[in-house]
């Protein structure tokens, strides 16, 4: 029997996925252009925009983008690319300059995008050239408690809209006074985008770190707490203790971020690629920029209290590196997992993926990821455990919930978890 046409698990359509929706070139293309190109997309923190005349250069869908401050400190976000020959106008990661000028024949550029200046503008004298008319085109850009998101679709709806009640989840810790990046690094994974997602947002493979097994398992809440679900595919869980010192990594009591307890951990998901990890003395945030189907660049931020004490902002680059750092032991462990698993999935070793958990919506129940896949399919028009089956897209309002008797599910609203 071909690896191909291996039967579909006996289970609910909504308990198992078909991991061609992790390889297969089409749906990756789709996804670009049904998710990406729709939704809000972070980019980065407003910390990283210090001042006027900062720039720092993004990608959205296969979209380079420059993200700007001007001269009264309002946010920009405009293509990268120069509209006279199509040349790359940034090329810096991140910089400050009054405005922006392309290198190959030094049109100048607002912060805004409109041209300034044109080199020999005597030469356009007598034609129909108008300086605005060949401005760089804008996008849409907001920003909520620091974090700057930007969307490339007029018909989407706000930021705050798009993502609802999931914002109050970091609202405190974020929002309460200024913060800032301390720690930035970011790596190329030989894997799908979704599949770091997906190892971001489930909780059930906490056994597989060494550090996660003696300090997240041992808390004294880590099960006493449920996913929340909300509109858009967003989903968070309430903070938790978590057991440091159990593993080696001393209590975490002193200098506590805002809204979190001593020893604190509580997670959020944004669909469809961002996760804050909200720590007791540090933020760790997540952006997924998809290259290929087997190809992810993943960006790791470090986020603290702005213009704190050097002994204190040590403190929390220690405890965010020692994790989370590119030297950091959970970081390696995630990526041979999503590395290989992918690598199983391209080979159709591993034809499906099985989300069949179910332990009353707390942190290992696969409720959260069964959420997001019924979002990705609503956007993408197809189910996520029959993409190339037509008609098979699943009901845009409902989740699933608990089993019942004989494997009938109750369909349970959205709204009922966003509380």
């Amino acid at each position: 029997m071909s690896l191909i046409r291996r039967p579909s698990p006996p289970l609910p359509a909504t308990h198992y996925l078909d991991n061609r929706i992790f390889t297969d070139p089409e749906i990756f293309a789709l996804e670009r252009s049904m998710i990406f190109e729709k939704v809000w997309n972070f980019v980065c923190h407003e910390s990283e925009l210090p001042e006027a005349g900062s720039y720092r250069s993004v990608e959205v869908a296969g979209h380079p983008l420059v993200i700007t401050r001007d001269q009264d400190m309002q946010l920009h976000a405009i293509h990268n690319a120069c509209p006279h020959r199509g040349q790359r106008l940034v090329r810096a990661v991140r910089g400050r300059s009054p405005s922006l000028q392309c290198f190959y024949h030094l049109w100048n550029f607002a912060l805004d995008g409109r041209l300034r200046q044109t080199m020999r503008p005597q030469g356009y004298e007598g034609t129909s050239f108008d300086r605005s008319d060949h401005c760089i085109p804008a996008v849409r850009v907001a920003s909520i408690h620091g974090l700057v998101f930007v969307c490339l679709d007029d018909e989407t709806e706000s930021l705050e809209d798009f993502l609802g009640p999931a914002a109050k989840h970091f609202e405190k810790t974020l929002g309460s006074e200024p913060m800032e990046v301390f720690f930035f690094h970011r790596a190329l994974f030989k894997t799908n985008w979704k599949l770091w997602n997906d190892n971001n947002s489930e909780l059930y493979h906490e056994y597989m770190h060494y550090l996660n097994r003696n300090t997240n398992l041992k808390g004294t809440s880590f099960f006493d707490r449920q996913w929340k679900m909300y509109r858009n595919g967003h989903n968070g869980v309430a903070e938790a203790e978590v057991a440091y010192e159990a593993g080696g990594l001393g209590n975490r009591e002193a200098h506590l971020l805002p809204g979190t307890r001593p020893n604190g951990f509580s997670l959020t998901n944004l669909f469809p690629d961002t996760v804050v990890n909200c720590r007791s003395t540090v933020i760790r945030m997540d952006r997924m920029v998809p290259m290929a189907p087997g190809l992810t660049l993943v960006e790791w931020r470090g986020i603290g209290v702005k213009d704190e004490p050097a002994e204190i902002r040590a403190m929390r680059e220690q405890h965010f590196t020692e994790i989370w750092g590119p030297c950091g032991r959970n970081i390696t462990e995630d990526q041979i997992a999503v590395e290989t698993q992918w690598a199983s999935m391209a080979s159709q070793a591993a034809p499906y993926t099985i989300l069949a958990r179910e332990e009353g919506m707390r942190p290992m129940d696969d409720c959260n990821l069964r959420a997001y896949y019924q979002e990705w399919g609503r956007r993408m028009g197809r189910s996520a455990h029959a993409p190339f089956a037509p008609g098979q897209a699943p009901n845009a309002g409902t989740m699933q919930g608990g089993a019942t008797q004989g494997g009938a599910r109750p369909t349970v609203p959205l709204t009922a978890t966003e509380a």
